[in-house]
């Protein structure tokens, strides 16, 4: 049997985040990915760049992989056209996963190709490895949170591909909020360098897939993927000796989808408080602290986004209603990114 400090299952952003950040920290850690390469969860490749008073940038640590920054998103409903302005950094998602692996290895061992199918007293199998923590970092369906006898969240679904045929302004993101396009959910065109990013989700089965199918016929896709999204109020992080991050944890803005800047900032917050348990060689795992210290920076806003979700698509029914009530809250993003950013 092998035994280490730290592992960690699960080696998209969250996972390889807090790799980074651990060897930062100079803390050892064995990662274990079940595939081969990276970018393996569909995703928009969008990015918030400021959330909660972290930056993108900081958090990474690189440029690599960024290939657009976009201020203007336009939003499509059937009683016309609002516009939210927020800094979003478009991503070759696949490049940036690379770079958090490159800067993980300075400090620890990561390991593809490597699923674990089981966690039985304290040990991940079936690679027989025997860790003082665990972090899960493995999605919506994860092994460590099932460990730690934590629920699963409650999920939506989405698909994404790429395409050269959009004829929309590349320089701004555009959403699509129909029911004759998707019920319970939207569509997206996200710009990239040289093509777009196109998708639709939906938090109701039945309605993704009728979704799914309009789209794609009017849509020309190549490279078409999909997911289960966790659209949940977060999750209690912790149970036993393991810790959870990003969605196994459902560390995700619940009206978007959108899980990448705050899964950063949980991995962040995580690697700071291992740090603090190594010093005692753990035996002393206040898993407690962690979760109270990422609930005080993100708890409010990971629920509001929630809330602001439920309100949008189960309570409010009328169209019209739903466009006035997202107008209001794009103003009130538009005028607080423009304090921030100093627009």
């Amino acid at each position: 049997m092998e035994k280490c400090d730290v592992a960690i299952v699960g080696g998209g952003i969250a996972g390889l985040s807090v790799a980074k950040f651990l060897a930062e920290k100079g803390i050892s850690f064995i990662l274990l990915e079940e595939h081969n390469d990276f970018f393996k969860k569909p995703c928009g490749e969008g990015v918030i760049q400021k959330t909660m008073g972290y930056d993108f940038y900081e958090l990474y640590g690189s440029k690599k992989g960024v290939e657009k920054e976009v201020w203007e998103t336009i939003i499509y409903t059937s009683y016309g056209k609002i516009s939210v302005e927020m800094p979003v950094v478009m991503t070759d998602k696949r490049a940036v996963e690379a770079e958090l692996a490159r800067q993980a290895k300075k400090g620890g061992e990561i390991r593809m190709g490597e699923k674990v199918k089981e966690i039985k007293d304290g040990i991940l199998l079936p690679q027989q490895i025997k860790p003082k923590i665990i972090i899960g970092a493995d999605g919506v369906f994860s092994i460590v949170r099932r460990y730690a006898g934590i629920k699963k969240p409650k999920c939506g679904m989405a698909v994404e591909a790429y395409s050269n045929e959009v004829d929309l302004d590349n320089e701004k993101c555009h959403v699509i909020m129909r029911k004759d396009v998707v019920k319970y959910g939207y569509a997206w065109y996200f710009p990239k360098k040289d093509k777009w990013n196109i998708g639709v989700g939906s938090l109701k089965k039945k309605y993704f897939k009728e979704g799914f199918e309009k789209f794609k016929k009017k849509n020309p896709g190549k490279e078409w993927r999909g997911a289960f999204v966790p659209l949940d109020k977060p999750l209690k992080s912790y149970g036993k000796n393991a810790i959870l991050i990003g969605d196994a944890a459902a560390h995700v803005l619940a009206t978007l989808g959108a899980g990448i800047t705050t899964s950063m900032i949980v991995a962040n917050i995580a690697a700071s408080h291992i740090e603090k348990w190594a010093k005692n060689d753990y035996r002393n795992i206040e898993a407690t602290l962690f979760e109270k210290e990422w609930r005080k920076t993100l708890g409010k806003y990971l629920k509001y986004s929630y809330y602001v979700k439920t309100l949008f698509f189960d309570v409010v029914k009328s169209e019209y209603l739903r466009h006035k009530l997202l107008a209001k809250m794009c103003r009130d993003t538009t005028n607080y990114y423009r304090k921030i950013m100093k627009k």
